[in-house]
């Protein structure tokens, strides 16, 4: 019979499984999963300040698929980066890229929210002050008059067939109380204020036509919602190189570049601006990249990326010209736009076309 020999439970030799579970090194989170938990934190002081219809989940995931497509935000400074997303929530904008409300920009190591056109034109249905709002390229071959003064008028046809290079870009609205405001800038007053910012801007290469449309429609901006102005100023500032976004209380803070606040060793700290860089602050740092760049820029195809194919904007800018409702455009597509094909969409742009608002036609 073999004898069993019962050892005290000190004398025991640990297993091979329980050595390594005790000698395995904790895992560090990932920057993405860092920033997913700080969100996370910040989902009740997000929900607080969004409209009904944009969730805080929706935003969050929204600004989660932003980041894995565009890992330079990341390497950014933490604080810009989640002061953008409040400025996200309190503007009730969606900063995916694909409906073109706003985006968000890696720029000198900070993240900039940048607002599109498309944006504003959202922001201002949306203070229901405005009846109808849009902008528009002019070209060539289109017919097109204005006139400023106490018979003011703006009548604009687009040609059938080619219609040749823009010419002029305009913007205007129409109040519910009967008052409007248009402008019209013509193609060498957009293009001035493209060499004004930073040179060779990929979104002025690769999407023209809807910076100039952004340009007019910032022109007209002090006529409208407050919202909207605020939106406006956060987009000049971005294109005249300064870094901008809003504070707790909502309005805008534009960041001192470097030179311009200096601090003697001796001299206190500055305290936190707002809760969002005390925020920053406390969570948990991931190591940067080694030799981070001073500047961070997207490449013209990281950009390119960014920005809707055309038959998604030309989908869009239909939709903007017959003042098409989301609901009816979900309705009439059946799938996430991102979705649709260069086939499909030819018979959706006929179909919004077609498309009349109840009670009409």
């Amino acid at each position: 019979m073999t004898e069993l020999i019962a050892r005290p439970a000190a004398e025991r030799t640990p297993s091979k499984t329980r050595r390594r579970k005790k000698t395995e090194p904790a895992r560090t989170a990932t920057p993405i999963e860092s920033v997913r938990h700080a969100l996370e934190l910040m989902k009740p002081q997000l929900a607080a300040v969004l409209p009904a219809h944009l969730p805080a989940d929706r935003l969050l995931r929204v600004v989660l698929n932003g980041l894995q497509s565009t890992p330079a935000l990341l390497d950014c400074d933490r604080a810009s980066l989640y002061r953008a997303v409040m400025t996200c929530a309190q503007l009730g904008l969606e900063p995916d890229g694909v409906l073109g409300q706003a985006w968000l920009v890696p720029s000198k190591g900070k993240v900039q929210l940048v607002p599109g056109y498309r944006g504003l034109l959202t922001l201002a249905r949306d203070s229901g002050q405005i009846l109808s709002i849009n902008a528009q390229a002019v070209h060539r071959n289109d017919h097109f008059d204005h006139a400023y003064g106490l018979n003011e008028r703006l009548e604009h046809v687009p040609a059938g067939g080619d219609r040749g290079e823009i010419t002029h870009f305009y913007a205007y609205a129409r109040f519910k109380d009967g008052g409007h405001c248009f402008d019209v800038m013509s193609r060498a007053e957009v293009d001035a204020v493209r060499r004004s910012g930073p040179a060779e801007e990929p979104a002025w290469v690769n999407g023209y036509a809807e910076m100039g449309k952004k340009t007019v429609l910032r022109r007209i901006a002090r006529f409208l919602p407050l919202s909207v102005q605020k939106a406006a100023a956060l987009a000049d500032l971005h294109e005249s190189g300064r870094h901008a976004a809003l504070d707790d209380l909502g309005e805008i803070v534009v960041d001192l570049p470097a030179e311009a606040e200096p601090q003697r060793a001796e001299e206190p700290q500055v305290p936190p601006r707002s809760r969002l860089d005390a925020f920053a602050a406390a969570m948990p740092q991931v190591e940067p990249p080694p030799a981070e760049p001073e500047r961070i820029d997207l490449s013209e195809e990281e950009m390119f990326a960014l920005l809707p194919p055309l038959h998604i904007l030309e989908i869009l800018d239909a939709v903007a010209e017959q003042e098409m409702p989301e609901e009816a455009l979900e309705s009439l597509v059946g799938k996430p736009l991102e979705e649709v094909t260069e086939v499909e969409a030819l018979e959706i742009l006929r179909a919004i076309n077609l498309w009349q608002p109840d009670g009409i036609g």
